[in-house]
């Protein structure tokens, strides 16, 4: 629920695009915990987050993946505000500048390529989890926060997108879509700059 990069793309997207894209985007979100639980649950998490290599890795390539979708939310704002404006006036909940797929796959790179979640989950896990924990339970500690990513997620997708609080905000979406833009690439820095 903290604000992350998960939290700005989720608000960039349901709110610059629809509800349907805000959920699938939560979909996707839900789907980069669910590898980061997996990596936690193999062992993989552990290796990682001791491999100083491994981590940059992990760290320049989601530090690059902020920065392109930050760009491109500045790039597009123009764009995206003209055509919001139109389906507004229309009455129409949605407009199809991105699909539910490459929504689904950005929620997922954001999630995926965020090296601070290897540290988070495995330190996390490594609370409750041992290797005599049943399977089981394993499963269960993984499934409740999969489960918890897409509930918030979407709830996010669906209170935004309120034709109430979206009304009130679609003569700002450009500067909206800017500022979480310009999130991306903070986030994109300080990710780049962590240690």
């Amino acid at each position: 629920m903290s604000p992350g990069p998960a939290f700005v793309v989720s608000v960039r997207n349901s709110m610059t695009y629809s509800r349907s894209i805000g959920a699938f985007t939560a979909l996707g979100l839900s789907f980069g915990v669910a590898a980061h639980v997996i990596f936690v649950l193999a062992g993989i998490s552990i290796i990682i987050a001791q491999s100083v290599f491994l981590f940059s890795i992990i760290k320049y390539i989601g530090a690059a993946y902020l920065f392109y979708i930050g760009f491109k939310a500045i790039l597009s704002s123009k764009k995206v505000n003209k055509n919001s404006d139109i389906h507004h006036r229309k009455g129409q909940d949605s407009i199809h500048l991105m699909s539910k797929r490459k929504a689904v796959l950005n929620g997922f790179l954001t999630n995926l390529l965020n090296p601070k979640a290897v540290i988070f989950f495995t330190a996390v896990y490594m609370q409750f989890i041992d290797p005599s924990t049943p399977m089981f339970m394993q499963i269960a500690y993984g499934s409740t926060s999969i489960i918890i990513e897409f509930l918030w997620f979407l709830g996010v997708a669906v209170v935004l997108t309120n034709q109430t609080v979206k009304s009130k905000f679609m003569n700002i979406i450009h500067f909206i879509e800017r500022a979480c833009g310009g999130l991306m690439i903070g986030l994109g820095i300080k990710l780049a700059l962590t240690k």
